[in-house]
Parts: structure tokens; sequence; C-alpha cells
């Protein structure tokens, strides 16, 4: 599960409509089976080399600015998720997952909820949540210690958010009981936005980091703490005391109410000196007034230590405060001050507490949302201070069910939007995370979302650092589509890596400058003083974001980031004119160039034009892409088409062998969607068929190459293809295969 139920009655925002993709019919008789045999042989596509090996062989990973650097050279990180007690799985898939990653160009894996709770949801002891099962993290550290010696680093993502206490936790958190029933696993779970408020539950959460720091891996030799392939600590997953969750431990726990108010009236009493002075400034209207929010009249009064931080994002946002909150706007913007406090207070204590236990890696605060406006940049503000931004982001997707309706659309018909809108909030000085992100299942574009972010993620906008989000996988490609509903290994997902990864990891999309700054200056926001307008649209973890001065199609182009300034700037805004030519956005850079389809059209494709890499993704059917010495004209509705360099250290024009990667649609046997393709009408069954790519392709390179068909696992057959004056064509209803080789 990845997201709580609740959610849905706590958030007021809702998803904007989206034009559904309406669907060819479904006639499979030329796709045809993808049957990979999961070798781990490199073949032709194998980026086992791309790895230095082991990971931290010669260091730490740091953080300088905007960027992460490795012994000199600046890094990306190409990753994946692992979730619940897979984070410790059997020696044998170990093993196997350290040969597949590195072969598919994967340097990171995120291991995320290890520690969610005993048995299938993590290695917790039975009895706490800050001592570990033995066997269970004896699993975890040698996929660890494989892992190293692959050359993959890891990311410590402990539990979902919540904290899952056991019986003997009592001793930290005596007011345990408060937050509800032992379940049947014999655990408590605390409620969301809870830790903020609890320097028992931090404690707890800082002992469970800290027990793993001084554990000493017996594969590697090393503690996690003194260990450089452990690369990220997260401090807390999807939650912010400035999150619509904020109120319900207030609700729960008398003793925390207790603790929370005392607290709040402390901080005020330091800011006012007075109840009457702070009558004055808050207004008497702005006392006792959350009965429909479940916190009845209790006679709020400063000497009495009774008044509560209520509020949410609803509250804070602007136009609430200057509308039908103005009444009380003081007092709530008090309370924006004070929560967003103690969310540092948190953040500050556990970074301490890493350090001193010894470790030295990048620490990483959240990743979730606070709705938009203030709250939503006191929050960034928050994560900031602490490193790396991290942010969460999901497209499409939706109910399964018969006759139920999913978001069918595709990201390539508006610029800069769906998953890749979250890069409004990178922040200018620090590097920037997508810690979670995919194409939600039965969504069918789902090879579209690693093109888009590596060329315009990590490559325009400069991401550092990514991890498309998965609960498991076998270390091989999935057999059935849907098995999960996020599945990074189905085909037209993880196919496309080979391509996507070298382009990432040798850095072929130049980054652009800072040409369209947010300016956000932090003291400003308690004077509801922002300087642009920014929009936020939440639906579960499916977010958009946008801005009136710097907008999303903005991403397309150039570089935007947050910036934090010591005074208050108004923010300007960008002019996307002169990045619109005959139709297409071409980036500052040129060397990316997007067509858009607009809202209720299918459609939209851009092309990657760099040394490295060319490549045409999307609905180009009928273009003739001229991208340098490589030209591309699909003659399919819909593909991803990469002519890439093979070698680490070759582009174009320099390498013995060009990789040509070719992925479009995949479903299973027997899948069946309604006729506009918004409704999964059947699941299908093994194997997975993939739709056929075809295209003309012209190569202006000296030499007389050979062209060789791959078979699944990238390996070469003695099938080769005619070339003729530097011209010819793939085609997967003939050739049954989304690989190809030219070699010179």
């Amino acid at each position: 599960m990845r997201f709580p139920a609740y959610f849905a009655a706590c958030c007021a925002l809702a998803l904007s409509p989206v034009v559904g993709m309406a669907a060819d019919p479904a006639d499979l008789s030329s796709w045809y089976a993808f049957q990979p045999r999961h070798t781990p042989e490199p073949g032709e596509i194998g980026m086992q080399d791309w790895l230095a090996k082991p990971a931290g062989q010669h260091g730490r990973i740091t953080r300088v600015q905007d960027k992460l650097f490795y012994h000199g050279k600046s890094l990306k990180l190409w990753g994946i998720n692992l979730c619940y007690a897979t984070c410790a799985p059997e020696q044998a898939l170990a093993d196997k997952r350290a040969a597949f990653y590195p072969k598919y160009g994967i340097n990171s894996v995120r291991l995320h909820k290890y520690v969610d709770g005993p048995g299938w949801a993590g290695i917790q002891s039975q009895d706490s949540c800050v001592q570990f099962d033995p066997a269970g993290l004896d699993r975890m550290d040698y996929q660890v210690a494989r892992f190293k010696e692959a050359g993959i680093y890891v990311l410590l993502s402990a539990h979902f958010g919540a904290l899952k206490l056991g019986p003997a936790d009592k001793q930290y958190v005596p007011y345990l009981e408060e937050f509800g029933p032992f379940s049947k696993e014999n655990r408590i779970t605390t409620p969301h936005s809870a830790i903020d408020y609890a320097p028992e539950l931090q404690n707890v959460q800082i002992l469970q980091m800290v027990n793993l720091l001084k554990h000493r891996n017996p594969y590697t030799g090393l503690t996690y703490a003194a260990d450089p392939a452990v690369a990220f600590l997260e401090i807390i997953n999807e939650q912010s005391i400035l999150f619509y969750t904020s109120m319900n431990p207030l609700k729960a726990s008398p003793t925390l109410r207790q603790q929370v108010a005392a607290k709040f009236c402390e901080w005020l009493r330091a800011r006012y000196g007075t109840h009457e002075k702070l009558r004055s400034a808050w207004g008497d209207r702005a006392f006792d007034g959350f009965a429909s929010d479940g916190f009845p009249p209790v006679g709020e009064h400063l000497d009495r230590g009774n008044i509560l931080p209520i509020g949410n994002p609803w509250y804070w946002d602007p136009a609430q405060l200057n509308g039908s909150q103005a009444y009380r706007r003081q007092r709530l913007i008090d309370t924006l001050v004070f929560l967003y406090g103690l969310q540092c207070e948190f953040y500050d204590r556990y970074v301490q507490a890493v350090r001193a236990a010894g470790y030295e890696g990048e620490v990483l605060g959240s990743n979730w949302q606070a709705g938009r406006a203030l709250s939503h940049f006191y929050n960034l503000h928050s994560d900031w201070r602490v490193g790396t931004i991290d942010r969460h982001n999901y497209f499409g997707g939706g109910s399964t069910k018969a006759g139920a309706k999913f978001n069918h659309a595709t990201m390539l018909r508006s610029a800069g939007s769906g998953t890749l809108s979250v890069g409004l909030q990178q922040a200018a000085d620090r590097p920037f995370m997508l810690s979670e992100w995919i194409h939600v299942f039965p969504n069918e574009w789902g090879v579209e979302g690693p093109a888009l972010l590596g060329a315009y993620g990590y490559g325009l906008q400069g991401w550092d650092v990514s991890y498309m989000f998965q609960n498991r996988d076998t270390g091989g490609f999935s057999d059935r589509i849907g098995r999960d509903t996020w599945d990074v290994t189905a085909p037209q997902v993880l196919g496309i890596f080979p391509a996507v990864a070298r382009q990432v990891l040798r850095g072929d999309v130049q980054e652009s400058e800072l040409a369209a700054p947010l300016y956000v200056h932090v003291p400003s926001l308690a004077q509801v003083k922002l300087g642009f307008d920014d929009r936020t649209i939440q639906q579960y973890d499916v977010k958009s974001f946008d801005t009136d001065k710097v907008p999303a199609r903005a991403l397309a182009v150039a570089r935007c980031a947050v910036e934090f300034t010591g005074e208050y700037r108004d923010t300007p805004a960008f002019n996307l004119g002169p990045f619109e030519k005959d139709g297409l956005l071409t980036s500052s850079t040129g060397q990316l160039s997007w067509k858009e389809a607009g809202a209720a059209e299918r459609g939209g494709y851009f092309v990657v034009d760099t040394a490295g890499t060319k490549a045409v993704v999307g609905f180009a059917q009928g273009q003739t892409c001229r991208l340098g010495a490589v030209t591309i004209a699909p003659q399919c509705p819909f593909a991803a088409i990469y002519v890439t360099a093979s070698e680490p250290d070759k582009d174009i024009h320099t390498s013995k062998k060009l990789l040509i990667t070719a992925i479009a649609r995949a479903r299973n046997t027997g899948m069946k969607f309604n006729d506009a393709g918004d409704s999964l009408l059947d699941r299908g069954k093994p194997p997975i068929l993939m739709e056929p790519v075809k295209a003309t392709i012209t190569l202006a390179k000296p030499g007389t190459p050979r062209l060789y068909r791959l078979d699944h696992d990238g390996l070469r057959t003695a099938t080769t293809l005619v070339i003729e004056n530097g011209v010819f064509t793939i085609d997967g209803i003939r050739d049954r295969t989304p690989y190809y080789v030219l070699e010179f």
C-alpha cells in the first residue's frame, strides 16, 4: 500500500480533469512475446563496467552546492526502490539482483520500509521497533554487501513514515497506547505528523537508525555508519507537520496535547509577553474556534497553557488567510511558524545524532508536500536546511476494477506536465532527488517516464538522483504486467534503461543555466508575502505543480529552481516566447525539442540531439527527425527510439558500437481495454507481448558498419540487417526484438 486511506478525507485538493488518450483497437497479432533468459552476461547492452566497484572505494559521495561528487567528479545516481522484507531477501535473490541491476545501469537502490514492522513488513524484532530480527538483519547485510561489490550505493529509508512501536517500546513512549490498541501484529502505529510534536517518538526513531548505523555488517567488515556505500539517510518518508494530517496526533493523545499546548504557550509568551497582548494581536474570535475540527472549546488562555497550534494547508492558504480566515489570520500564521520550528528542531536533532554515531554521508529531510504557498515553502525550507531536496511524484493509473476508469493520459501532450512538474521544487543550491516516481498501472505509456526524466530532469534541469518505485522484483524482468501497481521491471519500462542510463551517467544532455528562478524570502512568508502564485494539485501520490511567473512548461526549455533569498525579491515572469518556434519548444541548450499535442489531441513527442545520444520519443509517426549525423523517421504510432554510443567515454562519431533501442507499449497476452483505453477489462496472462517498433534510420558516419539483431537479453545473434548508403530499417514485426547494435 502506497498511501493511507484517510488522505481522501483530509485533503481538500483533487486531481484536475485529464483528457484520456484514445487507444487503438486491441489487435495484438503483430506484437511479439518478450522472453528474456535473464542472463547476467553483458552482451551489447550491459553497463556493468560503467559502475566503479566496489561502491565507495574512493570514499564518500559529497555534496557541493547543487551537485554530488565522487572521487573528484560529478555523479548521477540512477536507481530503483525495494520495500519491506524484500530489502532482506534470501541470498540467491540478493545475488541475482546484484548481477541484474548493473546490467541496466542501476547504480543505487533505495531500501525503503525495511524496518516498517516484523515479518513481511521488515526486519523489526518481535517486541520492539528499535531492535532487529537477527536473521532478517543478516539477510539485509548480505544484500547491501552484494550491492556494494557490484558498484551499487544504497539509501536507507527506514519505514513508511509512521512509527510502528512494539510492547517493549513503551519504555520510551509511556503514553503509547493513547494512539490506539496493539494490533494483531503486536504493533501500535503512530498518527502521521505525530513525530514532529513528540520528543519521545523522535528519540525512538533516532535510536532505530543509530542502532543500525552502529551495527557492523559481517559481509563488509564495516559499520553502516562507516560504509561509504551508504550514500543517504532519509529522516522521514511522506510526512510533514505542515500537511493535512497535522491535527490528528493532537486529537489522538491527551498527553501529547498537553505537552504541545504548553510548548506553544511558552513560545507565544516569548513573542507577546502577556495574554492581553496576545488577544490584542489575535482578536477575540481567534480563540476556541476549532470545534468543527474536533477541538471543543476549553477556555483557551495563555496563563492556562492550553492553546494548541491548530491548522493545516487549507487554513494557511493565502486565499483563506485573506478571505474566510482573515479574522484569525495572525493565530494561523503564528501556528505555521511555530510548527515549522518544531519540524526544524526534529531534523536538527536527527542530524546531530547520526553524526555523533559516525555517519558522514548525506542526509535528507522528508520528501513530502505541505499544500501550496506559505506552508509549502516553509516545508521546503526545512528540507533545504538538511541537504539534498527529495520529492515524490507519480503519473497516471488508478482503479483496475472492471468498468472503472483510470488516467490513461500521456505526459507528452503538455511540456513540463505530470511527474516532471515536480522540478519546480528544486532548490538552486542543493542537489535534487526524486525518490519515488513511475507511471502507475495500467497506464501504458511507461517508457516515456525514464525518457522524459533522463533528458529533461537529469539533463536540462540538472537533477542528481532518482529511484523508480517498486515494492519488489525477482532479479529479472516481470513475467506479467500488473502483478504490482508499480512495476519497474516491466519491459516497457526497464527495457529502455540501457539507452537512458547511458545518456544520464555519461551526462549527454547539457544542464541549462538557472534562467527561471522562484525567489522565496522565508521571513516574508510570515507576512503572507511570496511574490508569485504557485498552484499545487494533488490526489494521493499523483501531483502537478505550476506558478503564474514560472509555468511548468518552462521546465522544457531552461533550468527552474527555488532560490531562498536573504531579502525579499519579486519573482520575474519567465518568457517562453524565445523558445517557441514552428510549434516546438526548444531548450536553451538547443539539444532538446518538444512538440506538444494539446489537451484534446492524442500525441506529443520530443527529440534528443546530443553528441552521445540521438532519440525520438512519443507519437512521431510520419516525422523525419534530423539529429545531426542521425536521422530517425518513425513508422509506427508511438515509440521511444534511441541511437546511443555504447561506451562511457565515446560519442556517436567516435564510438565503434552504436546501441539502438526501440520500445513502445507492452501488454499481457489476452489483456484488454475498452475502446477509449481508460478502463481495463482483462489483465491477461503471461507471456508479455511487446508492441513492434518500425523506423528508418540514416547514419552519416564514415565506415562500413554491420547491423546485428540482438536478443531480449541484449546478446548478439547471427542475424544481420541490410544497410544501404547509411540507411537501414528496424522493424519489430520482422525482427521481434527491441535491441540492435551497429558495429564499425
